[in-house]
């Protein structure tokens, strides 16, 4: 009985080794060592039992403790997926991919020596009797990128995982805004994760609508914002620090009809090279023009890594380049005095009793049609034109 006993509290050791992380959740990771944060920059990767090497730079390393806190590539959801030989496995996401999903393997994160006060952690995978620890290759401190490896020593195998929380003092997420118009401040955010807002005064918003004309309507989107959604940002202030969102939570904003879009990756490595063209026809960013908040050409080349852009689907059917934002009642304010079809499109012509009389032809046009009442439209828009 007391060797069956002292067996137990062996095994509950040694299982404790693994199983210290904690739950599942939203983590950043940074080197204990170099103190260098890892970002996700990539869905591309091999483990290659063979040659003895595994490829893992779609992981990049940087130190800077300021930008960390807005970068959407910085937050990693770590998750349990099973237990084979008193070994947790985990795999690591972000950035809609994960560990697995470009590794084809899990990861085993091991509890090993307090530094700087801090528990750290071994983070590594085995396959056919090889392993292979993830670490930070490069050792001087003073550089600002790192080197993601599996071909390192030492306490550069060593990592912290912090918990994003948005109330911490150092490791929350906050939106810093690139956009300022009418003395609001925004940022067209597109993250992987779930968010609703942690600071007051937070908004944000879905385009419901495009007019040929040159207007968008938003429409704003209470609650948890589901994960890869594409948002407008309002921000209450000018400092990530004050614009704070909550991550996780089970999606509960409706954000059907969205018309937003969004990529996490633009990435020029040679080996992982992975970027989205920019074409500057048909895809409108978030900017200010004659100081009103527009959708407007964008001086890219490629679609910036996890902002949302606006896109727009028969660049025929437009007559400007610049798209206003607009709420729903604005909107109406603003078109409902004015001729709501210009004549340089063509309409679909309708009976009062909604039949179909003539597609494709111009309002200049509907009078050859004979003497009554008709609707036209143009997408969603209509009108009553009478020919006399």
């Amino acid at each position: 009985m007391r060797r069956l006993l002292l067996y137990s509290i062996l095994l509950l050791s040694a299982f404790s080794v693994f199983a210290d992380l904690g739950e599942d959740g939203y983590y950043r990771v940074r080197n204990a060592s170099t103190k260098r944060f890892a970002y996700l920059m990539d869905n591309k990767g091999w483990f290659d039992v063979a040659t003895s090497s595994a490829e893992v730079q779609a992981l990049e390393l940087y130190r800077d403790p300021v930008r960390v806190l807005s970068d959407p590539a910085s937050v990693f959801y770590v998750s349990h997926v099973d237990i084979q030989s008193s070994k947790i496995s985990y795999d690591i996401a972000g950035q809609r991919t994960s560990v697995h999903g470009f590794l084809d393997e899990y990861v085993k994160i091991m509890k090993d020596k307090k530094i700087d006060g801090m528990q750290s952690y071994l983070v590594y995978a085995s396959k056919s009797g090889l392993t292979k620890y993830l670490g930070d290759r490069r050792s001087d401190n003073s550089v600002e990128k790192g080197l993601s490896s599996v071909d390192v020593s030492g306490d550069r195998r060593l990592w912290y995982f912090l918990p994003v929380d948005a109330s911490s003092e150092d490791c929350y997420f906050g939106v810093s805004p690139t956009v300022s118009a009418g003395g609001k401040h925004y940022y067209p955010l597109y993250a992987a994760f779930p968010f609703k807002a942690y600071s007051k005064g937070m908004k944000f918003y879905i385009i419901t609508r495009i007019d040929s004309r040159g207007a968008v309507v938003i429409k704003e989107a209470e609650g948890v914002i589901p994960e890869s959604t594409p948002v407008i940002v309002e921000c209450s202030g000018q400092d990530a620090s004050g614009n704070r969102l909550d991550i996780g939570g089970k999606p509960s904003a409706s954000t059907s009809g969205n018309l937003l879009k969004g990529v996490c990756f633009d990435n020029n490595d040679v080996i992982h090279y992975n970027r989205t063209p920019f074409d500057k026809k048909s895809m409108r960013v978030l900017t200010v023009k004659n100081g009103k908040l527009v959708f407007g050409e964008g001086n890219y080349d490629f679609v910036p890594r996890n902002q949302a852009y606006l896109q727009l689907t028969d660049v025929s059917q437009y007559n400007t380049s610049d798209f206003v934002v607009m709420t729903e009642e604005e909107y109406k304010k603003e078109f409902s005095a004015v001729e709501t079809i210009p004549v340089s499109v063509p309409v679909d012509v309708y009976g009062l009793d909604g039949r179909l009389i003539k597609s494709g032809i111009f309002k200049d046009d509907v009078s050859s049609l004979g003497k009554g009442l008709y609707i036209i439209r143009y997408g969603e828009v209509s009108e009553k034109l009478i020919v006399r």
